[in-house]
């Protein structure tokens, strides 16, 4: 008995010391320690409804040239009657193609390839994936609505989420995507965060004359990583010597570690932190989802020191 009693102590020592060290790290994590930089990054997984937070930080500190680093996206679109996603393939391509989409009452999706339709589909309902098969090599494929009535031009009729070909995803597999709009306008699809990201910014009022992309690809498992050293190559080829990297709450501090890893000794990085609205100071550990974030984050930043051995 004596003995269990000295492990149940020992369990809540340890269960406590955890709590307490996880609860301390919190503003060891988020950082806002701006360098001076007339350059800054800009992490393009940041999600699209913090852009505005990410504007005002690029204009409180009058960045001469913004970078917008971001790997592929999910192939998602929202379209409306007479829209049509077309997608221009690296090398044509075989094999089964899987659309998850979903829609409005009466809308349907056809997808469209070089030698005729591939799928044709109702979406009404939830989001699920349809399949079909490319039999032959194809190097360009269309997605457009249908609809058994006359709707309005304004209704949003389909959602795509995501489409693959053999489980890739079809951003990865891109050459160029367009988007012919309904009104006759052209514009450009947005294969990675990087563009999702500059085009936010753009609408919210940033010059495209100061914005750069910088679309990469993973590198294992690390999407940081990835973006870190894309931007290194970047600031080797321009002689940046100074940059700020904006990032997302208590992922700043691995933001700024790795970013510093990738570029060396060479480059100051400062950190700048849009705000979590779900890991407010004082108040996150209150809900489970805030110590379970707080958590991940403290394990990750150990790991960012040994990023260079990422293959």
């Amino acid at each position: 008995m004596r003995k269990a009693g000295l492990w149940f102590v020992a369990l809540l020592s340890a269960l406590a010391l955890g709590s307490i060290t996880v609860a301390l790290s919190f503003p060891f994590l988020t950082m806002n320690d701006p360098s001076g930089a007339r350059v800054a990054v800009v992490e393009g997984w940041i999600d699209q409804t913090f852009m505005p937070q990410v504007r005002d930080m690029l204009l409180e500190g009058a960045y001469d040239t913004i970078y917008i680093t971001g790997t592929p996206r999910n192939f998602s679109y929202t379209l409306r009657i007479g829209d049509t996603v077309v997608v221009d393939l690296q090398r044509p391509v075989t094999g089964e193609l899987v659309v998850n989409s979903c829609g409005a009452l009466n809308a349907g999706l056809a997808v469209l390839g070089d030698q005729g339709v591939i799928l044709a589909d109702s979406v009404f309902g939830p989001c699920v994936d349809r399949r079909a098969r490319i039999d032959r090599p194809t190097a360009r494929l269309c997605f457009t609505p249908t609809h058994l009535g006359v709707p309005d031009p304004r209704w949003e009729l389909v959602f795509l989420l995501y489409a693959k070909v053999d489980g890739v995803n079809l951003h990865a597999l891109q050459r160029t995507v367009r988007i012919h709009r309904s009104s006759g306008r052209l514009e450009p699809g947005t294969p990675s965060y990087a563009d999702a990201s500059a085009e936010a910014l753009v609408a919210l009022g940033i010059p495209w004359s100061r914005i750069r992309r910088l679309p990469t690809v993973m590198l294992g498992e690390s999407r940081t990583w990835a973006n870190a050293q894309r931007f290194a190559r970047e600031a080797e080829e321009r002689s940046i010597k100074r940059v700020d990297v904006i990032s997302f709450g208590i992922h700043a501090r691995r933001s700024r570690l790795t970013y510093s890893e990738a570029c060396g000794n060479g480059v100051v990085v400062g950190i700048r932190s849009v705000g979590d609205p779900e890991l407010r100071p004082g108040q996150w550990w209150r809900h489970p989802m805030g110590w379970l974030k707080v958590l991940r984050e403290l394990v990750g930043v150990p790991a960012s020191y040994l990023v260079g051995t990422v293959p």
